[in-house]
């Protein structure tokens, strides 16, 4: 591999070393000459850079065994690697423990720190959230020359300008030729950090020690292969255990890795919606984000319009899928990404986007914080998942495909809830329900005893496609016409309202469905909730009160 590409792998093993300090790793000091192979170490890693071919598929990089991986951010005080900010961000939401490097150039060192803190930071990375390893520097020639005005005292400014600004001391990836001849042999700045060198000669000799220092991430190869990735990477292993690298990443021991997110496969069972040209609600605005967070640059408005896709098209090709432009299993698949606390960023407003459609009371600023974390574990528990507050795979296919609301187990002596299709529901199952995708009470006198499942799940699904909120104003109470199969009575027909916040439902009904003829003097317009019909009338009542009288079939 190139230089820059190795760069990354060394800030991996940098990472895994500052885990031997910071943790308890074992520590080894001396030369470890004629040791054992790279094989012989089962947590395994590699660097990348823009040199890797790309797209990088990194739920396959982790799914053939790699756990770590240091991705080149900077060089010297004004260049930023291209791939560096979509490499992050896909190898963290595929499972992957992940950090940046900096290959040290010209400049001070003081200058190229700053460059480089600027930079992550505003990829997301503060050495602190879960699956984020400490930073990376990379120590080594250009053209067998020493970086210009190198010394240890620069390289010092460096280390503790970084480690000032995310609290632990930075992994250094370097060689013993390059503090012999670039820093004088004086390797007292390094003796916080743990060491990531490379040996590629064939053998079991480990790398040669520095300072007295042995390694804690050995890069073995720059010609190694791996799966996801077209050509050649580098390769590394980490000395201590997956437990101990876990623990440097922010990660439980043995649970709470991320969980693969982009390429997984969900559960046979699950299915996802379609999304198309002309598709508008909470699913499109959570894909905009989604695909934001995956380098593109939408307005998340909700509608389905010629940017979208346009960027659903361009997100296929490089992620090998068929460029339709439509949002089907497989892109979904693809797009979505594990979030959990102390995550940021558009994944997670794609997150909050969906909970706040299910009628969360939290806001859609991109930052995991307590409050998504509860609304997060409330939405597990309510649909039968694991209430770990982690948004992974079937989280997120609850959160996207979830329209049939799952509710809690009942009390006892409470009847089991009505089944759905023309199953009647008492006004406390109904209730439940509504609670659950986040509807608020009817007002007033509204009854929904008797109501059928089938309109309660249709108002939900309606609520989950247009993200807005819904007040119920009509139900099963008397008063409305009997007249016919699908009345009020008996249990197809809901009113809503259409003043203050009805206006968004207004406008979802009249922008996106299909308009019919007229019932009576009244606009009509028809369409599908989640397989459930629905006639939308906008009914003007000769006593006042309009409103919309809808019918679930």
């Amino acid at each position: 591999m190139r230089k820059n590409a190795r760069n990354l792998l060394v800030q991996t093993l940098a990472a895994a070393t500052v885990a031997a300090g910071a943790y308890g790793v074992v520590s080894v000091n001396g030369d470890a000459a004629s040791a054992t192979s790279p094989s012989s170490y089962g947590v395994r890693g590699i660097d990348t850079s823009h040199h890797n071919a790309h797209p990088i598929r990194w739920s396959t990089v982790k799914a053939s065994g790699e756990s770590f991986v240091f991705h080149k951010a900077t060089q010297g005080t004004g260049y930023r690697d291209p791939k560096f900010a979509g490499d992050f961000a896909g190898a963290l939401g595929a499972g992957l423990m992940a950090a940046p490097y900096h290959f040290y150039d010209s400049g001070t060192g003081a200058a190229q720190a700053a460059h480089f803190i600027r930079t992550v930071k505003a990829a997301g990375y503060d050495a602190k959230r879960p699956g984020q390893l400490p930073p990376v520097i990379d120590l080594e020639k250009t053209s067998g020359r020493c970086p210009a005005g190198v010394n240890s005292s620069q390289v010092a400014a460096f280390l503790t300008k970084v480690k000032d600004a995310f609290g632990i001391s930075p992994i250094v990836y370097t060689s013993k030729d390059f503090t012999n001849t670039c820093l004088g042999g004086k390797t007292a700045p390094l003796a916080n950090s743990p060491l990531w060198i490379p040996r590629y000669k064939s053998g079991t000799t480990e790398p040669a020690s520095i300072g007295g220092r042995s390694w804690s991430i050995w890069q073995y190869t720059d010609r190694g292969s791996v799966s996801g990735i077209d050509g050649h990477v580098d390769r590394n292993v980490y000395k201590g255990t997956l437990t101990q690298l876990r623990r440097l990443a922010h990660l439980a021991p043995t649970t709470g890795q991320p969980t693969p997110a982009p390429g997984s496969t969900p559960a046979p069972a699950q299915s996802w919606p379609v999304l198309k040209a002309g598709t508008r609600g909470t699913d499109v605005r959570t894909a905009q984000h989604l695909l934001n967070a995956a380098g593109h640059h939408l307005d998340p408005d909700g509608a389905f319009g010629p940017a979208t896709t346009s960027a659903v098209k361009t997100f296929q090709t490089r992620n090998r899928l068929d460029a339709d432009g439509i949002i089907g299993k497989d892109t979904w698949t693809k797009l979505i990404r594990t979030v959990r606390p102390g995550s940021s960023g558009e994944a997670v407003k794609a997150a909050q986007a969906q909970l706040a459609g299910y009628g969360h009371n939290i806001q859609i600023d991109g930052a995991f914080g307590p409050a998504t974390t509860s609304a997060v574990k409330t939405f597990q528990t309510r649909n039968a998942l694991d209430a770990d507050g982690v948004v992974g795979p079937n989280t997120w296919n609850k959160l996207v495909a979830g329209t049939t609301t799952h509710t809690p187990a009942p009390a006892p002596g409470t009847p089991a809830p009505a089944p759905a299709g023309n199953g009647k529901l008492t006004q406390r199952q109904a209730l439940a329900q509504l609670a659950a995708a986040g509807i608020k009470r009817p007002v007033g006198r509204t009854s929904l005893e008797g109501v059928r499942a089938r309109t309660i799940q249709g108002v939900i699904a309606l609520k989950k496609a247009s993200g807005c909120t819904i007040t119920i104003t009509g139900g099963t109470e008397s008063g409305h016409s009997t007249k016919g199969t699908y009345s009020h009575a008996n249990g197809y027909k809901l009113d809503l309202r259409t003043r203050d916040e009805g206006r968004c439902v207004t406008n979802w009904i009249k922008t996106t469905q299909r308009k019919g003829a007229p019932r009576g003097k009244d606009a009509r317009w028809y369409g599908t909730l989640n397989g459930i019909s629905a006639e939308f009338v906008y009914e003007v009542p000769r006593s006042g009160g309009v409103h919309w009288d809808i019918t679930f079939k």
